[in-house]
């Protein structure tokens, strides 16, 4: 079984940021796949699965976030991740 990190950087483009409804949605996204993800923010690093940890990234419009992904799927769960923040979390 190979085992690839990859990352990728999404920039926050909704109105509101990171908050506990697209925070709770980064988790479900990520709980769908098998690698471990993480959110870095300056030098903070979080577990994408948990939303309290996402939260204290406090990461508001226009700031840019580093995503890591390790395992088997680590490119899938990115390009899911980044669609979802290209989308704004579906916010209007």
């Amino acid at each position: 079984m190979s085992s690839s990190t990859e990352s990728r950087s999404v920039t926050v483009v909704n109105p509101e940021g990171l908050h506990a409804r697209a925070a709770t949605q980064i988790r479900s996204i990520v709980m769908r796949y098998q690698a471990r993800v993480e959110l870095i923010k300056d030098r903070e690093k979080v577990d994408a699965t948990n939303v309290l940890q996402v939260l204290t990234l406090c990461a508001g419009p226009n700031d840019t976030l580093l995503l890591e992904a390790s395992g088997d799927d680590a490119a899938a769960v990115l390009d899911a991740l980044a669609r979802l923040f290209a989308n704004g979390f579906d916010e209007e």
